[in-house]
């Protein structure tokens, strides 16, 4: 085919434009991949900063009750065990465990009292007075739990309380052993060790 010069020129013309056009558009390409990304936002400090716990937020529970304070020879307690019953005196003299101690025939409170002497453990204290005076709760080797004069050199009656994992909840242990129930017979009695779940007991404050 021949071509006059005016094709030629035609087609040299158009191929320079198509060429312009290209670079215009690999140009404009260009600018838009390589053109700084927008600035981001400004970010506050009120964005940034964790709000501020108000004044009166606490992690404590909203009401407590502190084991130390219901063994200081204050607070007088009820002495509940582990099955729901409780520990209380008896009109002989002696010491039951009773359902409801609010029943009971003489006042079923007790006072856990650190030794006057200032010396370890506590002594059980009754509410409830003879002649004028209370009673102590004593533990002796190979024998029932039993209400005595109060006498704090007297090893029976000295109890080692030992706060366990639940709030209020306490072991009580003199020098024969671990206060507990029996299982079977549902009596108080006196275990070599306080594995068994029937020597925890709970101390429930009253007043």
């Amino acid at each position: 085919m021949n071509t006059t010069p005016r094709t030629v020129l035609s087609i040299a013309v158009l191929g320079t434009g198509l060429v312009l056009a290209g670079c215009s558009s690999d140009s404009d390409g260009d600018t838009a991949t390589t053109a700084s990304p927008a600035a981001e936002p400004a970010t506050t400090s009120a964005e940034t900063s964790e709000p501020a716990a108000p004044e009166t937020a606490t992690t404590d529970p909203a009401e407590s009750t502190d084991d130390g304070a219901l063994m200081d020879g204050t607070q007088p307690v009820d002495i509940q065990s582990y099955a729901g019953t409780y520990v209380a005196p008896t009109v002989e003299g002696g010491v039951a465990l009773v359902p409801d101690p609010a029943a009971n025939e003489v006042p079923a409170q007790w006072v856990v009292t650190p030794l006057p002497s200032g010396g370890t453990g506590y002594q059980i204290v009754t509410v409830a007075e003879t002649d004028g005076e209370p009673s102590c709760l004593a533990v002796a080797m190979d024998a029932d739990p039993s209400l005595a004069s109060c006498d704090e050199q007297d090893p029976d009656q000295v109890f080692v309380v030992s706060p366990l994992d639940s709030p209020e909840q306490v072991a009580l242990t003199t020098a024969a052993g671990y206060l507990g129930v029996d299982t079977e017979s549902g009596n108080l009695a006196v275990y070599d060790t306080g594995d068994q779940l029937s020597s925890t007991f709970t101390l429930v404050p009253q007043g």
